[in-house]
């Protein structure tokens, strides 16, 4: 096996001042900084809710008729009772409300969805055909024996955190099961997770579902491989990796991504069949008027002011017709938490969603501190980065974890070598170069992260029992999850940490 290039010693501190930029002020709300209109391809989107039990068609015959300039209407969804559309106009909603049968009119906001996770690509190419000896060189204690004929296994210590090898052992790993994975590109033939993809469709304007992106890190892939790569005795394994894969590109490489793409994705991954649908993105809706200026900050004609008692919470409105489409359906939706260490039990100015959807299991992340240098550290010291609140998170999921400033003695944990915070947060696939087309293996850290354990948790019970809804999986997690944080429900594990193992024995 290659050994993995050292990182450069000017990167922990470049992370300390990145996460020193993302701390929040406390005075002031700044909306329009990247996290609210990412780049505009297209004129400004609206979602029209329809009052239950209106006809869509009758409604959007008279949308057609309104004198709106460039009016578009791109979608009906008359399960939703919604309807997409496209127009510069804005005085475009005032005119749509006052029609028969519209309950309100939402803008569909584009935002930033890619969650900040840290990531970092390893030298270990999948082509490189490696084997990881466990030895023992420099400052590292012996690592944890693989856990599969996966020889990168002994690297995946969430496999541990959420007892994935007593679940297998008892004969559940996902088979049968379809989960859906709501994201950015991917990398649709990357050997660990290509024969477990079912399908894939883009939701993204002018982009495939192939990830094209510029750093050459597909979180989407990443993601996908925590919940299901390959038992393919090559390279790492997924927690279920027997599940087949609904691969749904609903962000842009870039990370953003209009809502009702959101929306589209959730409703197409219900109807093709997936019993969990997870969602590593999200995005900090305020909870305050503000204006968008329609991605044209020179020319204020298409400015458009988002009222938060109107606009945003229709918005919301929308988004949680989707959530409960899914839920009253079977499907279980899981979303990651956010990564800006918000307590959502005090925070007041705006709040993370999907997450905060109705039917959304909202997971916070953990992990390992100091797992380089000693891999018997505990696996459950609540992450840095991570939001909390009791009123916010259901369950606690290891998504990666460091300290600041970060621990940067240098450790080899099998033949791999690198600083010891690296090797605390999430390794799996997702890197690519696209001129070679070469796959490599690394690092991750975030509520992404965190949120696919859950889901391949999630997705086993489903394997189980052909008669899983989202009820009883809450209900039997909620038996079966560890109470590492405060006794009872808290900020950083919610009802517990996800226990796979215990789980399918209820």
């Amino acid at each position: 096996m290659k050994r993995i290039q050292l990182l450069p010693l000017a990167l922990p501190l470049m992370m300390l001042i990145m996460l020193a930029s993302c701390q929040k002020d406390e005075k002031t709300l700044n909306v329009r900084n990247g996290v609210i209109n990412g780049p505009q391809k297209k004129d400004r989107g609206f979602i029209i809710i329809a009052e239950e039990g209106a006809k869509l068609k009758g409604i959007s015959e008279s949308l057609a008729n309104l004198e709106a300039k460039k009016l578009k209407i791109t979608e009906v969804i008359e399960e939703l009772g919604l309807i997409h559309v496209q127009t510069p106009d804005p005085s475009f909603p005032e005119k749509a409300r006052k029609l028969p049968g519209v309950e309100s009119v939402a803008v569909d906001v584009v935002m930033n969805w890619r969650l900040p996770s840290q990531h970092f690509r390893s030298d270990i190419s999948y082509n490189s055909n490696a084997a990881a000896a466990p030895n023992v060189i420099a400052k590292s204690s012996a690592p944890a024996a693989t856990v599969t004929a996966d020889p990168l296994s002994y690297l995946q210590w969430g496999l541990n955190s959420v007892k994935a090898q007593q679940a297998w052992a008892k004969g559940y790993s996902g088979k049968g099961v379809k989960v859906a994975v709501l994201d950015g590109g991917f990398l649709l033939s990357n050997p660990e997770i290509a024969p477990n993809i079912l399908l894939s469709h883009s939701f993204i304007d002018g982009e495939e579902a192939q990830y094209h992106g510029l750093e050459g890190f597909s979180h989407g892939s990443h993601v996908a491989g925590t919940i299901a790569a390959a038992s393919n005795a090559r390279g790492v394994v997924g927690v279920a990796p027997d599940v087949k894969l609904l691969l749904i590109k609903v962000i842009s490489d870039a990370g953003s991504g209009p809502w009702s793409s959101l929306i589209d994705g959730i409703f197409y991954a219900v109807n093709h069949g997936a019993k969990v649908i997870n969602m590593s993105l999200g995005g900090e809706l305020p909870r305050k008027t503000y204006t968008d200026d329609n991605g044209t900050p020179d020319d204020p004609s298409d400015d458009y002011v988002v009222e938060y008692d109107r606009d945003v919470k229709d918005l919301v409105k929308a988004l949680n017709r989707a959530t409960l489409f899914a839920t009253l359906r079977g499907t279980t939706l899981i979303a990651a938490a956010g990564n800006d260490a918000y307590n959502y039990d005090v925070e007041k100015r705006f709040i993370t969603y999907p997450a905060a959807c109705l039917g959304v299991l909202s997971i916070a992340s953990n992990g390992p501190v100091g797992w380089g240098i000693n891999q018997d550290t505990t696996l459950y010291v609540p992450s840095i980065f991570t939001n909390y609140g009791k009123s916010f998170i259901s369950y606690g999921a290891p998504g990666g974890n460091y300290t600041l400033p970060p621990n940067t003695t240098i450790v080899t944990v099998g033949t791999v070598t690198n600083y010891d915070y690296v090797f605390g947060m999430v390794f799996n696939i997702g890197f690519w170069d696209e001129p070679s087309n070469t796959y490599y293996y690394g690092w991750a850290a975030g509520t992404s992260m965190a949120a696919p354990h859950a889901s391949a948790v999630a997705a086993l019970l489903y394997g189980k029992y052909s008669w899983m809804n989202p009820v009883l999986l809450d209900i039997i997690f909620k038996a079966s999850s560890n109470d590492y944080g405060a006794p009872g429900k808290d900020a950083y594990f919610g009802f517990g940490q996800l226990n796979a193992g215990k789980a399918v024995s209820l």
